[in-house]
């Protein structure tokens, strides 16, 4: 147990807590948007 250490862990978790809330939200979107390229990932069909 380091009581210091979890301080600073909250201290972290409160700090990154309060950007997230001063930057907002993300637009919401009717369709989600894939994050990943659709060509040239393994698995992909056609891919040999």
């Amino acid at each position: 147990d380091d009581p210091l250490l979890m301080a600073h862990a909250m201290r972290h978790g409160c700090h990154a807590g309060r950007q997230a809330f001063l930057a907002g939200r993300i637009p919401r979107k009717l369709y989600a948007t894939a994050s990943s390229p659709e060509i040239g990932v393994l698995g992909t069909p056609g891919r040999s």
